[in-house]
Protein backbone atom coordinates (compact mmCIF):
# COMPACT_ATOMS: atom_id res chain seq x y z
CA UNK A 1 0.00 0.00 0.00
CA UNK A 2 2.58 2.50 0.07
CA UNK A 3 3.53 2.75 -3.44
CA UNK A 4 1.92 6.03 -4.62
CA UNK A 5 -0.45 5.82 -7.18
CA UNK A 6 0.31 7.85 -10.79
CA UNK A 7 -2.36 10.51 -10.58
CA UNK A 8 -2.28 13.31 -13.20
CA UNK A 9 -4.88 16.13 -12.25
CA UNK A 10 -5.75 19.00 -14.12
CA UNK A 11 -5.26 22.68 -12.09
CA UNK A 12 -9.26 22.47 -11.35
CA UNK A 13 -11.40 20.43 -9.57
CA UNK A 14 -14.36 18.53 -10.11
CA UNK A 15 -16.94 15.84 -8.98
CA UNK A 16 -19.56 14.04 -9.99
CA UNK A 17 -22.43 11.88 -8.82
CA UNK A 18 -25.54 9.51 -10.44
CA UNK A 19 -27.80 6.94 -10.69
CA UNK A 20 -31.33 7.40 -12.24
CA UNK A 21 -34.40 6.43 -11.11
CA UNK A 22 -35.96 5.74 -14.00
CA UNK A 23 -34.36 5.76 -17.40
CA UNK A 24 -35.72 8.76 -19.27
CA UNK A 25 -38.25 7.81 -21.72
CA UNK A 26 -37.69 3.75 -21.53
CA UNK A 27 -38.66 2.09 -18.83
CA UNK A 28 -41.09 2.32 -15.61
CA UNK A 29 -39.51 3.54 -11.91
CA UNK A 30 -37.66 1.16 -9.88
CA UNK A 31 -36.03 1.29 -6.82
CA UNK A 32 -34.68 -1.30 -4.07
CA UNK A 33 -37.90 -3.04 -2.23
CA UNK A 34 -41.61 -4.61 -3.00
CA UNK A 35 -42.63 -4.66 -6.31
CA UNK A 36 -39.94 -2.45 -8.23
CA UNK A 37 -37.19 -4.03 -6.25
CA UNK A 38 -34.09 -5.86 -7.84
CA UNK A 39 -36.29 -9.54 -7.85
CA UNK A 40 -38.73 -7.71 -10.28
CA UNK A 41 -36.39 -5.65 -12.83
CA UNK A 42 -35.54 -8.26 -14.98
CA UNK A 43 -39.40 -8.83 -15.50
CA UNK A 44 -39.40 -5.64 -17.16
CA UNK A 45 -38.46 -4.95 -21.40
CA UNK A 46 -35.23 -4.76 -21.84
CA UNK A 47 -33.65 -5.16 -18.58
CA UNK A 48 -33.27 -9.25 -19.21
CA UNK A 49 -30.21 -9.14 -17.91
CA UNK A 50 -31.08 -8.06 -14.46
CA UNK A 51 -31.97 -11.79 -14.32
CA UNK A 52 -30.22 -14.21 -11.92
CA UNK A 53 -29.61 -16.47 -14.32
CA UNK A 54 -27.10 -13.89 -16.05
CA UNK A 55 -23.36 -14.44 -15.74
CA UNK A 56 -21.63 -11.44 -15.11
CA UNK A 57 -23.99 -9.15 -12.70
CA UNK A 58 -22.62 -7.02 -10.11
CA UNK A 59 -21.93 -6.08 -7.12
CA UNK A 60 -20.31 -9.23 -6.20
CA UNK A 61 -18.62 -10.38 -2.84
CA UNK A 62 -14.81 -9.73 -3.35
CA UNK A 63 -13.11 -12.54 -2.03
CA UNK A 64 -10.19 -15.32 -2.64
CA UNK A 65 -8.81 -12.80 -4.94
CA UNK A 66 -5.96 -13.80 -7.09
CA UNK A 67 -2.25 -11.56 -7.08
CA UNK A 68 -2.00 -9.81 -10.51
CA UNK A 69 1.52 -8.36 -10.23
CA UNK A 70 0.80 -7.76 -14.15
CA UNK A 71 -1.62 -4.75 -13.07
CA UNK A 72 -0.77 -1.01 -13.14
CA UNK A 73 -1.71 2.08 -11.08
CA UNK A 74 -4.78 3.63 -12.60
CA UNK A 75 -4.18 6.01 -14.37
CA UNK A 76 -5.98 9.25 -14.05
CA UNK A 77 -6.71 12.84 -14.73
CA UNK A 78 -8.95 14.42 -13.11
CA UNK A 79 -10.14 18.62 -13.51
CA UNK A 80 -12.34 19.94 -10.86
CA UNK A 81 -16.51 20.59 -11.58
CA UNK A 82 -19.10 23.06 -10.11
CA UNK A 83 -21.25 21.31 -7.22
CA UNK A 84 -24.43 20.34 -8.96
CA UNK A 85 -26.34 17.27 -7.32
CA UNK A 86 -29.92 16.31 -7.91
CA UNK A 87 -31.95 13.84 -6.70
CA UNK A 88 -33.10 11.27 -9.17
CA UNK A 89 -35.45 9.31 -6.56
CA UNK A 90 -33.27 6.10 -5.81
CA UNK A 91 -29.49 8.23 -5.26
CA UNK A 92 -28.11 11.82 -5.50
CA UNK A 93 -25.91 12.05 -9.03
CA UNK A 94 -23.78 15.11 -10.62
CA UNK A 95 -22.57 14.70 -14.11
CA UNK A 96 -19.15 15.74 -15.04
CA UNK A 97 -17.95 18.21 -17.02
CA UNK A 98 -16.07 16.83 -19.99
CA UNK A 99 -12.10 16.12 -19.49
CA UNK A 100 -11.60 13.79 -17.10
CA UNK A 101 -10.98 10.63 -17.72
CA UNK A 102 -9.06 6.86 -16.96
CA UNK A 103 -7.19 5.16 -19.21
CA UNK A 104 -6.75 1.12 -18.66
CA UNK A 105 -4.83 -1.44 -20.95
CA UNK A 106 -4.51 1.70 -22.87
CA UNK A 107 -8.18 2.69 -23.78
CA UNK A 108 -9.67 5.93 -22.85
CA UNK A 109 -12.87 6.41 -20.80
CA UNK A 110 -13.96 9.88 -20.12
CA UNK A 111 -15.29 10.24 -16.92
CA UNK A 112 -19.27 10.66 -17.28
CA UNK A 113 -20.81 11.01 -13.25
CA UNK A 114 -20.46 9.56 -10.21
CA UNK A 115 -23.16 8.50 -7.20
CA UNK A 116 -23.55 6.70 -3.94
CA UNK A 117 -25.09 3.43 -2.72
CA UNK A 118 -26.38 3.15 0.90
CA UNK A 119 -25.02 0.68 2.63
CA UNK A 120 -22.12 -0.84 0.12
CA UNK A 121 -22.83 -2.87 -2.94
CA UNK A 122 -19.77 -5.01 -3.23
CA UNK A 123 -18.67 -6.78 0.16
CA UNK A 124 -15.11 -7.36 0.99
CA UNK A 125 -14.51 -10.69 2.86
CA UNK A 126 -17.93 -10.83 3.59
CA UNK A 127 -18.90 -7.50 4.73
CA UNK A 128 -20.54 -4.40 3.56
CA UNK A 129 -19.53 -0.53 3.94
CA UNK A 130 -21.50 2.28 5.13
CA UNK A 131 -21.24 3.88 1.79
CA UNK A 132 -20.09 3.40 -1.77
CA UNK A 133 -19.34 5.67 -4.38
CA UNK A 134 -19.50 5.01 -8.02
CA UNK A 135 -16.91 6.96 -10.67
CA UNK A 136 -18.28 5.81 -14.16
CA UNK A 137 -16.16 6.31 -16.73
CA UNK A 138 -17.27 5.38 -20.52
CA UNK A 139 -15.29 4.81 -23.35
CA UNK A 140 -16.64 6.99 -26.54
CA UNK A 141 -18.24 5.61 -29.36
CA UNK A 142 -18.95 2.23 -27.49
CA UNK A 143 -21.26 0.63 -24.82
CA UNK A 144 -18.02 -0.22 -22.59
CA UNK A 145 -17.70 1.01 -19.25
CA UNK A 146 -15.29 1.40 -16.28
CA UNK A 147 -16.39 1.86 -12.91
CA UNK A 148 -14.19 2.94 -10.33
CA UNK A 149 -15.32 2.12 -6.55
CA UNK A 150 -14.67 3.70 -3.38
CA UNK A 151 -15.98 1.91 -0.40
CA UNK A 152 -16.12 4.01 3.15
CA UNK A 153 -16.31 3.04 6.43
CA UNK A 154 -17.59 4.70 9.68
CA UNK A 155 -14.66 6.65 11.54
CA UNK A 156 -12.84 9.67 11.24
CA UNK A 157 -15.19 12.48 8.90
CA UNK A 158 -14.24 13.02 5.59
CA UNK A 159 -13.34 16.24 4.07
CA UNK A 160 -14.39 15.17 0.62
CA UNK A 161 -17.77 14.31 1.46
CA UNK A 162 -18.36 17.42 3.97
CA UNK A 163 -18.15 19.50 0.63
CA UNK A 164 -21.28 17.70 -0.60
CA UNK A 165 -22.94 17.89 2.59
CA UNK A 166 -22.26 21.37 3.33
CA UNK A 167 -25.48 22.82 1.36
CA UNK A 168 -27.62 19.54 2.26
CA UNK A 169 -27.81 16.90 0.11
CA UNK A 170 -30.86 17.00 -2.48
CA UNK A 171 -33.74 15.85 -0.54
CA UNK A 172 -36.37 14.12 -2.69
CA UNK A 173 -36.58 13.19 -6.09
CA UNK A 174 -36.07 16.53 -8.72
CA UNK A 175 -34.54 18.55 -5.98
CA UNK A 176 -31.28 19.84 -6.88
CA UNK A 177 -28.39 21.58 -4.69
CA UNK A 178 -25.10 23.36 -5.08
CA UNK A 179 -22.79 26.30 -5.61
CA UNK A 180 -20.09 27.31 -7.35
CA UNK A 181 -17.33 25.67 -5.31
CA UNK A 182 -15.32 23.33 -7.39
CA UNK A 183 -14.74 19.70 -6.16
CA UNK A 184 -12.94 16.82 -7.63
CA UNK A 185 -13.79 13.59 -7.70
CA UNK A 186 -9.98 12.44 -7.32
CA UNK A 187 -10.18 13.84 -3.82
CA UNK A 188 -12.84 10.51 -2.97
CA UNK A 189 -10.31 8.08 -3.85
CA UNK A 190 -7.73 6.73 -1.20
CA UNK A 191 -5.25 4.92 -3.58
CA UNK A 192 -5.23 4.33 -7.17
CA UNK A 193 -2.55 2.01 -7.21
CA UNK A 194 -4.24 -0.81 -5.47
CA UNK A 195 -7.72 -2.03 -6.28
CA UNK A 196 -9.62 -5.20 -7.32
CA UNK A 197 -10.77 -5.95 -10.96
CA UNK A 198 -13.18 -8.13 -12.54
CA UNK A 199 -15.78 -8.39 -15.39
CA UNK A 200 -19.13 -7.28 -14.12
CA UNK A 201 -22.15 -5.20 -15.20
CA UNK A 202 -24.59 -2.03 -14.24
CA UNK A 203 -25.99 -2.42 -10.84
CA UNK A 204 -29.04 -0.90 -11.89
CA UNK A 205 -31.13 -1.51 -14.90
CA UNK A 206 -30.81 -2.28 -17.46
CA UNK A 207 -28.16 -4.26 -15.99
CA UNK A 208 -25.53 -4.21 -19.08
CA UNK A 209 -23.22 -6.48 -18.99
CA UNK A 210 -20.29 -4.09 -20.64
CA UNK A 211 -18.46 -2.93 -17.17
CA UNK A 212 -14.61 -3.45 -15.95
CA UNK A 213 -15.17 -3.05 -12.10
CA UNK A 214 -11.90 -1.37 -10.41
CA UNK A 215 -12.89 -1.67 -6.49
CA UNK A 216 -10.19 0.20 -4.47
CA UNK A 217 -8.62 -2.03 -1.96
CA UNK A 218 -8.12 0.89 0.49
CA UNK A 219 -11.26 2.20 2.06
CA UNK A 220 -12.07 5.57 3.30
CA UNK A 221 -14.03 6.89 6.38
CA UNK A 222 -16.67 8.77 7.12
CA UNK A 223 -18.45 9.82 10.09
CA UNK A 224 -21.17 8.41 12.31
CA UNK A 225 -23.41 11.91 11.71
CA UNK A 226 -22.17 11.82 7.45
CA UNK A 227 -23.44 8.54 6.93
CA UNK A 228 -26.46 9.19 8.77
CA UNK A 229 -26.89 11.94 6.74
CA UNK A 230 -26.66 9.85 3.34
CA UNK A 231 -28.79 7.36 4.37
CA UNK A 232 -31.54 9.53 5.33
CA UNK A 233 -31.60 10.69 1.52
CA UNK A 234 -30.67 7.37 -0.14
CA UNK A 235 -32.83 4.99 2.29
CA UNK A 236 -31.52 1.23 1.47
CA UNK A 237 -29.95 1.80 -2.35
CA UNK A 238 -28.13 -1.40 -2.54
CA UNK A 239 -28.34 -4.21 -5.00
CA UNK A 240 -27.69 -7.47 -3.61
CA UNK A 241 -24.49 -9.24 -3.53
CA UNK A 242 -24.77 -11.15 -7.25
CA UNK A 243 -23.63 -14.87 -8.14
CA UNK A 244 -19.90 -14.61 -8.99
CA UNK A 245 -20.23 -17.61 -11.70
CA UNK A 246 -16.50 -18.67 -11.58
CA UNK A 247 -15.45 -15.18 -12.84
CA UNK A 248 -11.35 -14.20 -11.45
CA UNK A 249 -11.06 -11.25 -8.89
CA UNK A 250 -7.60 -10.19 -9.70
CA UNK A 251 -5.93 -7.62 -7.42
CA UNK A 252 -2.74 -5.68 -7.19
CA UNK A 253 -0.34 -7.02 -4.95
Amino acid sequence: MSKLPRIVLAFVMGVTLLAPVTLRGQHEEFGYSGAHGPAQWAHTSGWEACAVTSKRQSPIAIDHVTVDRTLTPLQMTAHPTPLALVNNGHTVEQEYEPGAAITIGGARYDLAQFHFHAPSEHTIDGRHTALELHAVFGQPDSARKAVVAQLFTVGRSNAFLAQLLDGGLPAKAGDHTGNARPINVADAFTDLGHYYTYDGSLTTPPCSETVTWLVLQRTGELSSAQAAAFERVLGKNARPVQSRNERVVRGTP
